[in-house]
């Protein structure tokens, strides 16, 4: 079965990492006029706000009205990567307290916004990026295009959010555009209870489960979650039921205000509360000790070197045996392909610092086509269609698109029927097909040009985030394994 959801990255801005004055910033350029100003007045706001308020958000450095452009800090890491690395290096989602480490500090910053009136309304992991302090992780908010400015009392029927942390309600009325008035305050605590779950499962919640939260079926919806955990990493899921109270109160709004979460059942336990003496926000020296096997989340660039039967003159343009039979053997248009590979690898590639590429990115020391080959294999092996795509076609520099797959376990039926709400019946999992489109570039690192050094940037087009995510630990899993 074909996923029908679907997520765009970057419609309304282009964003891009880049140098001024020497430094790295992250540079957001705008598409529309009216989201620009929506967004620079957002942000100055912000930036207002947190010269009287500890926030920990991403704040503007400074705009361009002649190119409708935001900078901001360049921060490396997300909470995606370290999810994605969890469940690639421990096949599970990430544990309760660690997640509970996260979630507290984004719930802490929702309730600082909701006290000055504002709602973020577009909570999730792709929003916040990981700064690596001296005491502990901190996590970053970020994001705020769909920001309200709305009183308390007040009601919204603004279209905002993603399909994957939004109610069943608000997206069943985005999909008719006849969105019914909800409160935007809400909407943020419902999210902060989509986050907390996803962080511990890390697979998407599907509109079929969200209708269990709908019914109030809490019994179900905890056992649903259960299934699908184990169809996704075979083994069993860990959650201490206070946990799973405050995500069920979250979604179900019996918890009603911000302020509320941090009452909760949860925060006496005696792990909650030595994990809040170590939290970075509160400015504590003693650092949260997160598990050894959860400790790789900083980690460096890894080089890669190529083999000694690869040891070719980067000028010369050769193909290897193996590759060479996955294109016969999958390609309809197998000579028209090799001409754009030669024609690509032609190409000179985009020169970087390495401080712009994100932390654990690959540096290979080989020649572009070498590389491009590795690429190839590895998306033939996941997609064999790719060859048959237009991987080649509207790109500049040295990019390319391909179009790959990323399978999830996903409840295609069940049965509400239960009033003892003991169990779910007639329950079918079924493999789901989603397909993720990725455009990747191969630069030169400015600084090692001399050895030809060079990395690859991945960056979405199309497809859940989370899957993305997860899609590109697996090709960095296979490249560092493979070549």
């Amino acid at each position: 079965m074909i996923a029908d959801f679907i997520i765009h990255s970057g419609q309304s801005a282009d964003c891009k990492v880049g140098t001024l004055n020497n430094k790295v910033y992250f540079f957001k350029e705008f598409f529309s006029k009216k989201d620009y100003n929506h967004q620079k007045t957002i942000y100055q706001h912000l930036n207002e706000i947190t010269n009287e308020v500890d926030l920990s958000i991403l704040k503007m450095i400074k705009y361009d009205d002649h190119k409708c452009q935001i900078v901001f800090p360049y921060i490396i890491f997300s909470l995606t990567q370290i999810c994605s690395k969890v469940k690639s290096n421990n096949t599970r989602g990430m544990r309760w307290i660690f997640a509970l480490y996260h979630f507290t500090q984004v719930a802490s910053s929702i309730r600082k916004l909701h006290s000055l009136n504002l709602c973020h309304c577009d909570i999730k992991v792709d929003h916040i990026l990981i700064e690596q302090q001296s005491n502990g992780l901190k996590d970053i908010l970020i994001d705020f295009k769909h920001c309200q400015k709305i009183k308390q009392n007040q009601l919204s029927q603004t279209v905002c959010g993603t399909l994957s942390y939004n109610p069943l309600e608000l997206n069943d009325g985005i999909a008719k555009s006849q969105v019914k008035p909800y409160s935007p305050y809400k909407l943020d605590l419902y999210q902060l209870g989509m986050l907390l779950l996803t962080l511990i499962v890390y697979f998407r919640i599907s509109e079929n489960m969200k209708n269990l939260i709908s019914l109030k079926k809490k019994n179900k919806f905890l056992e649903g979650i259960t299934l699908l955990y184990k169809a996704n990493y075979n083994t069993n899921l860990e959650i201490k039921p206070e946990v799973y109270d405050l995500i069920w109160g979250l979604l179900t709004g019996e918890i009603e205000d911000a302020a509320q979460i941090f009452n909760h059942q949860v925060y006496n336990l005696q792990e909650v509360q030595n994990m809040l003496k170590n939290l970075s926000l509160t400015g504590n020296t003693k650092v949260f000790q997160i598990e050894d096997e959860e400790e790789e989340f900083i980690y460096h660039n890894i080089v890669i070197k190529k083999k000694e039967d690869e040891n070719r003159s980067d000028s010369t343009i050769s193909f290897d045996k193996k590759f060479n039979e996955m294109l016969q053997s999958n390609c309809t248009r197998y000579d028209e392909l090799i001409q754009e590979i030669k024609l690509f690898c032609d190409k000179n590639p985009r020169q970087i610092k390495e401080s712009e590429l994100q932390k654990g990115s690959l540096l290979f020391e080989m020649s572009t086509c070498q590389i491009l080959q590795h690429l190839l294999c590895c998306f033939g092996n996941n997609n064999p269609e790719v060859f048959d795509q237009n991987i080649f076609g509207e790109t500049q520099d040295l990019t390319f698109q391909v179009t790959l797959k990323y399978t999830s376990p996903e409840f295609t039926e069940y049965s509400t029927d239960d009033d003892s709400d003991e169990y779910l019946q007639n329950t079918g999992i079924e493999e789901i097909q989603n397909y993720i489109e990725i455009q990747i570039e191969i630069v030169m690192i400015e600084e090692l040009k001399q050895s030809e050094t060079k990395s690859i940037i991945f960056t979405p087009i199309k497809g859940e985030f989370m899957y993305y995510s997860n899609l590109i630990e697996d090709i960095s899993r296979y490249l560092k394994t493979n070549i």
